[in-house]
């Protein structure tokens, strides 16, 4: 969904009521969250009493902004188009390209986990998200940034500062990777993470501009709405993954070689939610193992990796602290299949962690899970990777 979109999400509101756990994964409350109206510049459509020229100066600031503070020059100006909530949400949701057969062998596959309740629909709910969620977008086909609002108020101007990095980034290192999307693995989330964290890099450097007061005030119109409480935990907990690990990632980065290995990032990114969880393994240039994809029983309709920071949602809520944090470290790498079987559908994945200790460690945490979970079991030779299987 949004395949050729980058948004910009609940900056203050969602980030925020994102809380790290021991184990430094992400887990969200199943609380009302908050958005933000975010209104913006340059070519614009509005209902606002500012004049297109206060727009067009305000737009023209920021550029220069983003553009020194990203060491990079604008190639061409962006247009900027401002649509009040209705239109905004009309135009979100006729630009989401939602593949309902990837969308339905998703559904069985978080049933199967037990992340999601079997009467849950998934599309429904990703759309009523996203329609709370999204602040503004930068579509990289039109080369255009899509904001709901109104009002040059601080809050626009920080969210127009993240999306004029993103349009900043499109021109210089071009977002629109099909070969990632095409992947079976983690790389075009991961390939996200380094995308929103230096877009959150570079609009955390313009509030610091901003005083007190006007901090103040971006934080409150960015906590203006509230997110439906009957979103799945998991949907929100994805949703924010590139928004709240990216920024420590890009901050070791530079760290490592400032801005010119942040731009070598872009141009040979990160590959796996372990990347983004820990930069130095992406720095060192660790790549995940190959892993043998395990036997299905049954005709497999999807197949592909989990990942760190996933096997962390699917262990999360039965296994937190030291488990988890003994768990989810030393992952080297995975595979899995799903299948249907008898009116269930079912997932297998085989970890094969950085060491047998890691795998030894893992296979007792996934044991403890598989015991708060029907049709869950844990396979596999002592001195093995580790298997899991969940039917539901």
């Amino acid at each position: 969904m949004l395949s050729v979109i980058v948004a910009v999400l609940l900056v203050a509101g969602l980030v925020t009521a994102v809380a790290r756990n021991d184990a430094d994964v992400a887990t969200v409350a199943p609380t009302s969250t908050t958005s933000a109206l975010v209104p913006a510049g340059g070519d614009t459509t509005t209902t606002t009493a500012a004049s297109p020229s206060e727009f067009d100066q305000a737009v023209a600031e920021l550029e220069a902004f983003v553009a020194e503070a990203r060491g990079l020059s604008f190639k061409r100006r962006v247009k900027v188009t401002l649509l009040d909530d209705a239109a905004f949400r009309a135009r979100l949701k006729e630009e989401s390209d939602v593949d309902r057969e990837e969308l339905a062998k998703t559904t069985k596959i978080l049933r199967a986990l037990d992340l999601i309740e079997e009467d849950v629909d998934l599309e429904a709910a990703q759309a009523a998200l996203l329609g709370d969620a999204v602040l503004g977008y930068y579509d990289y086909e039109k080369d255009e940034l899509v904001v709901r609002g109104a009002g040059l108020t601080p809050g626009v101007r920080q969210t127009l500062v993240h999306e004029l990095t993103h349009a900043l980034q499109d021109q210089h290192f071009e977002l629109d990777r099909p070969e990632l999307e095409d992947r079976d693995d983690e790389a075009s989330s991961a390939f996200s993470g380094l995308v929103e964290g230096d877009a959150r890099r570079i609009e955390g450097e313009y509030r610091e501009t901003l005083s007190r007061a006007e901090q103040r005030q971006a934080e409150r119109q960015t906590s203006s709405a509230q997110i439906d409480p009957d979103v799945p935990r998991v949907l929100l907990e994805s949703l924010a993954f590139p928004y709240i690990f990216g920024p420590d990632f890009v901050d070791e980065v530079m760290d490592e070689g400032g801005e010119a290995r942040l731009n070598e990032a872009f141009a040979t990114p990160p590959t796996t939610s372990e990347h983004i969880l820990h930069p130095e393994k992406y720095l060192r240039g660790e790549e995940p193992k190959e892993v043998t994809e395990p036997a299905a029983d049954g005709e497999v309709f999807d197949r592909g990796v989990v990942g760190e920071f996933w096997l962390a949602l699917i262990l999360g809520d039965d296994v937190s602290g030291a488990d988890l944090r003994r768990a989810i470290n030393g992952w080297g790498g995975d595979r899995y299949v799903a299948w249907d079987a008898e009116g269930r559908s079912c997932v297998r994945a085989t970890f094969d962690m950085d060491t047998q200790r890691d795998n030894d460690e893992l296979r007792a945490v996934l044991r403890k899970w598989a015991d708060k979970h029907d049709g869950a079991t844990v396979t596999g030779a002592a001195t093995a990777p580790v298997t899991v299987t969940s039917c539901r």
